[in-house]
């Protein structure tokens, strides 16, 4: 920009001094024939009576129209022309009169020349003044223009601009400006514009599934509630009249407190998860101990349900640094899934390896398997597939979502996979600098 205003200041005023100094250099012209002459006569002091030197003289001075006179001792010896050389008022000829030095008796040269060409000396007088304002008010008018084209009306649209985006018009455009700090300014606007577009479109994405989060969980508490207060009631009003019917009725609400109670820890996690941003405070955990205790607290629900509960246990040890109380409740989850989803007489296996960089913790079972349209969305929060809408599996549909953000606080992954017997669920957590890998 700097250079822009350079040169739009400069060019006018470096045009006019140009055309000045043309203009006046022109006129230099006679100036130098009179020095000419007077070089010539003075060094030729001695030849002014030769008739022979004077005519040549005069030969020359013709073609240069100067006209001389040549005097002595106050005499003129000798003159180019017998006309009046002082010329007319309008037409006055330049005289200048120059003496011999060291000449005795004195002689004098009047050297006639004709008058300047170009403009007059009134002319002379305020050219160059009035030259300097012109290309002064040139010079301001150029910078206004180009600062109104490059900065102000630039800037004017990104006012208007953000007139537009305050009211919640998001889609603008601005034009382009050849000055740089203009031209970054709009680009950031631009960019503030499409960051500030998708943060409300993202809020807006965020509004609708938490509506949907909370419809949803308001129907996941409704159904155990339905059931556990049907229960209550038959006790309390008599329903249940024999012991078998009693035994029934509180097996059915003590198990319908269960669900809620399930429920609503998946809820206390997930918020804190999601929405707290819980960090895991991490501890080195051996993985030898840890592991197999974790699946031991579940191994009377697999007796119950006649599922066998596996370990495939490495022959190498294994440490990790993880919130021990996060990661049993996201390995609890997976091994809640498989067993809901393993007929009875199936197999849920626990497995844990390290790989040259990883340490992988997987979760297989001998279920149905996981339907290829549900697999993309199984860790969303509260998605169910198709298969499993009947409840008799039973959950909230958090225990994977809630899996995942463990796993993901621990800077690691969690994915699933369709096995020929089953599924498989993998964590994959950076290794611990020391363990050794394994196959």
């Amino acid at each position: 920009m700097a250079l822009s205003l350079a040169a739009l200041f400069l060019a006018p005023l470096l045009t006019m001094l140009v055309i000045g100094f043309l203009l006046f250099h022109e006129n230099q012209g006679p100036f130098e024939i009179d020095e000419q002459v007077e070089a010539r006569l003075l060094s030729d002091v001695e030849r002014w009576d030769d008739p022979d030197w004077t005519a040549e003289l005069s030969d020359w001075l013709a073609e240069e129209h100067v006209d001389i006179v040549l005097v002595e001792d106050g005499q003129e010896i000798f003159r180019t022309s017998d006309e009046p050389l002082e010329g007319t008022s309008d037409n006055a000829r330049r005289v200048r009169r120059i003496e011999v030095p060291d000449s005795d008796p004195p002689r004098f040269v009047y050297i006639y020349s004709d008058p300047l060409d170009g403009p007059p000396e009134e002319l002379r007088e305020w050219f160059v003044p009035v030259a300097l304002i012109g290309a002064l008010l040139l010079a301001l008018g150029g910078i206004a223009w180009f600062l109104r084209r490059s900065i102000i009306d630039p800037l004017t649209a990104t006012s208007d601009a953000a007139r537009r985006v305050a009211a919640g018009e998001l889609d603008i455009s601005l034009p382009s400006s050849r000055v740089r700090e203009v031209a970054d300014l709009n680009e950031a606007f631009m960019a503030m514009s499409e960051a500030l577009k998708a943060s409300l479109e993202r809020q807006a994405s965020l509004e609708q599934e938490r509506r949907m989060f909370i419809s949803a969980i308001v129907h996941d508490l409704r159904t155990p509630l339905f059931s556990l207060r049907g229960s209550l009631e038959g006790l309390a009003t008599g329903v249940a009249d024999s012991p078998e019917k009693r035994t029934r009725y509180i097996a059915v609400a003590q198990d319908k407190a269960a669900a809620l109670e399930r429920l609503i820890a998946d809820l206390f996690a997930f918020t804190r998860l999601e929405y707290l941003e819980e960090t895991p405070d991490r501890t080195p955990i051996q993985l030898a101990s840890f592991l197999p205790g974790i699946a031991e607290g579940l191994r009377p629900r697999a007796d119950a349900k006649g599922v066998r509960l596996t370990l495939d246990t490495p022959a190498s040890p294994l440490t990790i640094d993880a919130d021990a109380h996060m990661l049993t409740r996201a390995i609890e989850n997976l091994l809640d899934n498989a067993l809901r989803h393993t007929p009875e007489g199936g197999t849920v296996q626990l497995a844990w390896r390290r790989t040259a960089t990883q340490t992988e913790i997987a979760v297989s079972d001998t279920g149905p398997g996981i339907p290829e349209q549900d697999l993309p969305h199984i860790f969303d929060p509260l998605y169910r597939g198709e298969a499993s809408r009947n409840r008799k599996t039973g959950g909230a549909g958090l225990g994977l979502t809630i899996a995942r953000r463990i796993v993901a606080a621990h800077d690691g992954q969690l994915t699933a996979r369709n096995d020929p017997t089953g599924a498989t669920f993998i964590i994959t957590l950076p290794a611990q600098d020391g363990d050794v890998a394994s196959s």
